[in-house]
């Protein structure tokens, strides 16, 4: 956004807020304003025709022909009261009776008076009803809106007895166009001044603008280089901030001259001693960089041996705990190999003590057998006796049934015959179901037997087979015995070495250890001399980068210095 365009909204848009605002507040001020006159004229005229109705003594009375009276003046008759009051107020008056319109000087567009016609349901409340005044903005009389004012008439001064109500009103339409015709007066005022206003700003941004452009130009030639310019004397005699402006250009102009002739004598001094101290600076920054050369390739020797020894220091130490960590082993494995030996003397002890354990439970569990056999025989025998005993039953029950036969025969005498055969019979057949009973326990024991004898001989195969393996286990655990005792033997020679070769890594290490110390002790002084080479050459190419720089500068100075033209 321009200056121009800046100057114009700060002069023009206070005045339009301004006149927006004015509009405003007039528009809303002057109708009220209007419609309280309104309002007071008809109240006015309104009470000067209550009082006009008022001075005749009497009350208010309606006749027999409808028509209404105030004592002695007939109020229904008095159109030229209402008339004379419109003539000269220009607003027509009406007298309402109650609800009822029974004089106005209100008429139709045949001349007729309107009369009849009652008042409206607000007006009723307010003025018939609670006996106040009341302003209507819209009464409708045949059809035309008029401002119109209520005022209750009451009985002979009454406060309390209202008979009627005067109504005084005026043409809306006329009203209103006054009231419009006020407001765009206003407004047009408004605009006039503002059309004034935008039009001095207009003049006065577009002169400001127009001498701020001619200072920018100055400015902008001076920017490009020509100090040789000179700015208008009308503005130079200006007394505000464009004067301000072209004269501190001026000054400018002149201050830039002296001190680009200035910077210009010293930017030649400048470069002539840049490039002596360039020339200086290349020739002290080869000498250096060869004893840089020189001091590093001891350096690279230095760290070389220094490495050797080092990697020697740490292949002796690798080595040393790989005896250590031998010798160590070897002495695990003796100790092993000691425990392997003990361990197989108590495996072979125990395998003898087991060969004998089972020779033992085989002649056990052949006595065992041997009892079982005898142990069936004796089945058999109770099984040969149980099934005589079964016979003998048997034949006992028949004897007993043939004495209880003979018993019958015999009749009342071999009654008591008859009862020892009853209970002999009994006995026999008690004895056949023992020897039954003792048959079946005796053919259960004998198969139980069978399967012992059985399972007997299979044990007896088992232990003969485990007596075979823990034999042969035996002669093995023997042969493992003998050669642990050879493994000890070479385990003492091994062991005898290692601690031999333990002494020698020792003093080998020893020896390598102070060479790699004297070997770095070489490295740091030579990186230490190489260090302080290094920072001397830094120093002298930073004084041959910093000459060259200078030079560049000086240069570049002296062409920028050019680019003024004075």
């Amino acid at each position: 956004m321009s200056i121009k365009k800046k100057i114009l909204a700060m002069t023009i848009g206070p005045v339009l807020i301004m006149g927006i605002i004015s509009v405003t507040f007039t528009l809303s001020r002057v109708q009220s304003a209007m419609i309280d006159e309104i309002q007071d004229a008809l109240k006015g005229t309104a009470a000067a025709t209550l009082a006009a109705y008022d001075q005749n003594t009497g009350d208010y009375i309606k006749a027999s022909n409808g028509d209404i009276w105030k004592g002695s003046y007939n109020i229904s008759k008095s159109e030229s009261l209402v008339d004379g009051i419109k003539e000269n107020t220009g607003m027509d008056v009406t007298f309402f009776y109650g609800t009822k319109r029974i004089m106005t000087s209100a008429k139709d567009s045949d001349g007729n008076r309107i009369l009849g016609s009652p008042a409206g349901d607000m007006v009723k409340k307010t003025v018939l009803k609670g006996g106040k005044n009341y302003f209507s903005r819209q009464v409708s009389i045949d059809g035309v809106m008029d401002y119109g004012y209520f005022i209750p008439v009451h009985q002979n001064g009454s406060d309390t007895d209202i008979v009627g109500m005067i109504f005084v009103g005026t043409n809306k339409a006329k009203m209103d166009s006054v009231i419009h015709h006020i407001m765009l007066t206003n407004i047009l005022v408004v605009v006039i001044i503002m059309v004034l206003c935008a039009a001095i700003g207009y003049k006065l941004s577009s002169s400001m603008s127009r001498n701020i452009r001619t200072s920018i130009g100055v400015v902008e030639k001076v920017s490009k280089g020509n100090l040789d310019v000179w700015v208008d004397d009308k503005l130079l005699k200006r007394h505000d901030e464009i004067g301000d402006l072209s004269r501190v250009t001026i000054t400018l102009r002149d201050a830039m001259k002296t001190v680009i002739q200035g910077i210009s004598a010293n930017a030649k001094s400048l470069l002539n001693s840049g490039n002596d101290l360039k020339t200086v600076a290349d020739r002290t920054n080869g000498t250096m960089n060869q004893v840089r050369d020189a001091v590093t390739m001891i350096v690279d020797n230095s760290s070389e041996q220094a490495r050797n020894s080092q990697s020697t220091s740490e292949h002796m130490k690798i080595m040393g705990e790989n005896i250590t960590e031998t010798s160590g082993e070897v002495n695990q494995l003796d100790s092993s190999a000691a425990s392997m030996r003990q361990s197989s003397q108590k495996a072979s002890e125990t395998l003898k003590k087991l060969r004998d354990i089972n020779s033992e439970v085989e002649r056990i569990i052949q006595d065992v057998t041997d009892q079982t056999i005898r142990t069936n025989n004796s089945v058999q025998k109770i099984q040969d006796a149980t099934t005589f005993i079964s016979s003998i039953a048997e034949e006992t029950n028949l004897l007993s049934l043939n004495a209880s036969i003979e018993a019958a025969r015999a009749g009342e005498s071999g009654r008591g015959f008859a009862v020892v055969a009853e209970q002999i019979k009994k006995l026999a057949e008690q004895s056949d179901t023992s020897s039954h009973e003792i048959d079946d326990t005796a053919r259960i024991l004998m198969e139980d037997s069978t399967k012992a004898v059985e399972l007997m001989n299979q044990m007896q195969d088992i232990i003969t087979s485990q007596s075979e393996s823990m034999k042969e286990t035996q002669d093995v655990v023997a042969s493992v015995l003998e050669q642990i005792e050879n493994s000890m033997k070479s385990i003492d020679m091994i062991k005898a070495s290692t601690d031999k070769l333990e002494s020698s890594r020792n003093q080998v290490v020893s020896a390598v250890d102070e060479l790699s110390e004297i070997a770095l002790n070489n490295v740091e002084g030579t990186k230490k001399t190489h260090s302080e080479t290094e920072e001397v050459a830094d120093s002298f190419k930073q004084v041959s980068d910093s000459a060259e720089k200078l030079r560049n500068i000086a240069g570049q100075l002296a062409e920028s210095v050019e680019y003024f033209k004075i």
